[in-house]
């Protein structure tokens, strides 16, 4: 009884609730009984069958990374949801019909196709396997009808914190070590940290392990490639709900008004480093959340605003492919 009440208060796991039932403890009509909406159920029965496994490649597993195309990266901490974002603009831009996927690497197409459907069917991506890096490559279509090519990699994790830690990074950089243009996508787990990361993956203080991470970058020289870096509030909706309930600005504001407290070291490196740098890249703040989680593991609510909204200012400031020549769409 006390498990179908942590049910019903969402206090609990998808893997624990199906554990329940496999070992026929407690059985999907039990959760009907608890008032769980057949939506999720669908999910949790699709997450229970479904044969999900995550690719794993070392990074010297990796194709070359294809030239002429912007390099698009997401920055994190175990946990931060990385994997969740790129499956949520992943899925947007397939429902707005703008996702061209590319034949060029196979392994990825495969892994973005089953984001993709994870999604669909309302279950959110298993974290990547430590150590294992993802490689997407896709274009999306502007609203002139123009393709944007585009490097999707998405580095673990705990490839990020072993960064910060031992500073063993040549590997890395010799492999994103090319002429394209870059935007780094910083994936800042905002609840976890407005939480004091009382229950997260992650224990290192994000605020200080992204500015290591931003002047390893610097130092590297990767920035003098680099267009843009979006600071994003992730699970954004968790810290409007609690530390801004009361707060009548608009999400924008909210987030820039959160970094700004709490990520301050942060935006100022990426302001100085701008300064440094020849290449004077946008700095750009953004709110993201996937919608409504249930039992962590279980998309109750898709919010495709969020991931529309990031999908525009990536093809703001990405390549555009204009007349077999390569253009910029906006001068910085």
């Amino acid at each position: 009884e006390d498990f179908l009440k942590k049910i019903k208060k969402n206090k609990i796991s998808a893997d624990d609730i199906l554990s329940q039932i496999n070992s026929k403890k407690i059985s999907f009509d039990d959760l009907e009984d608890e008032g769980v909406s057949a939506k999720v159920i669908a999910a949790l029965k699709y997450y229970n069958s479904a044969n999900r496994v995550t690719i794993f490649k070392n990074i010297d597993q990796l194709p070359v990374m294809e030239e002429g195309r912007t390099d698009l990266y997401f920055v994190g901490v175990p946990g931060s949801g990385k994997s969740t974002m790129l499956a949520g603009l992943l899925n947007a831009a397939n429902k707005k019909g703008i996702l061209l996927p590319d034949t060029y690497n196979n392994d990825g197409s495969r892994y973005q196709t089953q984001l993709i459907q994870d999604l669909s069917r309302g279950v959110l991506p298993p974290a990547t396997a430590s150590g294992s890096y993802n490689y997407v490559a896709l274009s999306l279509k502007d609203d002139n009808d123009k393709n944007h090519p585009f490097n999707i990699v998405e580095v673990p994790g705990e490839n990020y914190i072993n960064m910060f830690n031992n500073g063993d990074v040549q590997q890395f950089l010799n492999y994103i070590n090319n002429k394209n243009k870059k935007i780094l996508v910083f994936v800042i787990d905002s609840l976890a940290h407005d939480s004091g990361y009382v229950d997260s993956k992650n224990s290192d203080d994000q605020s200080l392990v992204y500015v290591n991470i931003l002047n390893m970058f610097a130092k590297n020289g990767v920035l003098e490639e680099t267009d843009a870096i979006y600071l994003v509030s992730n699970k954004f909706d968790a810290i409007k709900n609690s530390r801004y309930a009361s707060d009548n600005r608009n999400d924008n504001e909210i987030a820039l008004d959160f970094l700004q407290e709490e990520f301050k070291s942060l935006i100022n490196n990426c302001k100085d480093s701008k300064n440094q740098s020849k290449n004077k890249f946008k700095i750009k703040v953004l709110p993201y959340s996937i919608g409504s989680v249930k039992y962590e593991s279980i998309i109750d609510d898709f919010n495709m605003d969020y991931s529309l909204k990031i999908i525009n200012e990536i093809l703001a400031d990405s390549f555009v492919i204009k007349g077999g020549g390569w253009t910029k769409m906006f001068k910085l």
